[in-house]
């Protein structure tokens, strides 16, 4: 996401923007060169842990507004998302605040909210957050601790959920979901027709740009998502008509999404992370979700089709040969 953001900010003007500082983590340091090299917009380059977030305050002087996008997702020991997620968050914010930082952006995530209650239904930020997962419930948590410290004309929040995004630059992960329907068969829990919310790349560079500037989005949460929810089997056809094939499914019963869940749970109350177990526990969850406040509020317009995203990540892929 921090690439695709760069390259937006390469290309286009930004109003009151005089320079961009990256904040990496240390073991990004052989990057540094390639994205100075790629990114004019990027005058400066620090580093940080979020696992040991110390000395920073010196990273952040003289800035005015920071966008936090740097997380965990899959971890090997449930506590590593509360002190990355949580704990790291919380303090890179208070670091902010000391060093008269303005704005404080926060990418969280739709995990915060949890869940829809039915195909029909759509998560909508009035709603009460209830996440199904610790790595929800340590983005829900920062939330709750940065909203806290929100003072406006002071130090400003805001909070952005997107859903999974897709686009590119792809990610390995989604690069494996294309090769596997490319050439292999594609799992699928029950009929695929769960509600699900996704984010296009270009969706959430645009509402980013729009919490760093827009002046009445302090202090507010923000679902970033495609205009309509798709269902997991749309999404899978339209991966593999931009693939231009026809995917094989291996079909699994839908009591599976709640056993895995169920097994996932009890084992991350013993500190233990399983990723394949943890996907499949939410195979089955309906996670729609209206970004209708963002709209109306921001001005945010998401655009580009599912059709159309799946077509432009893989064009990506082919063009930078990895499919």
């Amino acid at each position: 996401m921090a690439t695709a953001l760069l390259n937006d900010l390469h290309h286009t003007a930004l109003a009151g923007l005089q320079s961009v500082r990256a904040l990496l983590h240390p073991a990004s340091a052989p990057l540094a060169e390639e994205l100075r090299r790629d990114f004019d917009v990027l005058s400066e380059i620090a580093y940080c842990d979020l696992g040991q977030p110390v000395d920073v305050d010196d990273a952040l002087a003289g800035v005015d507004t920071v966008l936090h996008s740097a997380a965990i997702i899959h971890v090997q020991q449930t506590q590593d998302w509360y002190r990355i997620n949580t704990d790291g968050t919380i303090a890179l914010a208070k670091a902010a605040r000391r060093a008269g930082v303005r704005r404080f952006v926060f990418i969280s995530s739709n995990a915060a909210g949890g869940r829809a209650r039915s195909f029909e239904d759509r998560l909508t930020e009035e709603i009460p957050a209830e996440p199904l997962s610790h790595y929800g419930k340590s983005k829900q948590l920062a939330e709750d601790a940065l909203l806290a410290m929100h003072e406006p004309d002071r130090f400003e929040v805001v909070i952005l959920r997107p859903s999974m995004f897709y686009g590119p630059p792809v990610p390995a992960r989604h690069v494996d979901i294309y090769k596997r329907i490319l050439h292999g068969k594609m799992p699928m829990v029950g009929n695929g027709l769960y509600s699900r919310s996704i984010t296009y790349i270009d969706h959430l560079v645009q509402a980013c740009r729009l919490a760093l500037t827009h002046p009445g989005a302090g202090g507010e949460i923000f679902y970033i998502v495609d205009e309509q929810p798709y269902t997991t089997k749309a999404i899978t056809d339209a991966m593999a008509t931009a693939l231009g094939c026809k995917v094989s499914y291996i079909r699994l019963p839908s009591a599976i999404g709640p056993v895995c869940y169920l097994a996932d749970r009890v084992l991350a109350a013993a500190g233990i992370y399983v990723q394949p177990l943890h996907l499949v526990g939410e195979s089955t969850w309906h996670v729609g979700i209206s970004p209708a406040k963002a709209i109306r509020r921001l001005g945010y317009k998401p655009s580009v089709s599912l059709e159309e995203g799946m077509r432009r990540s893989i064009e990506w892929c082919r063009n930078k040969k990895l499919i």
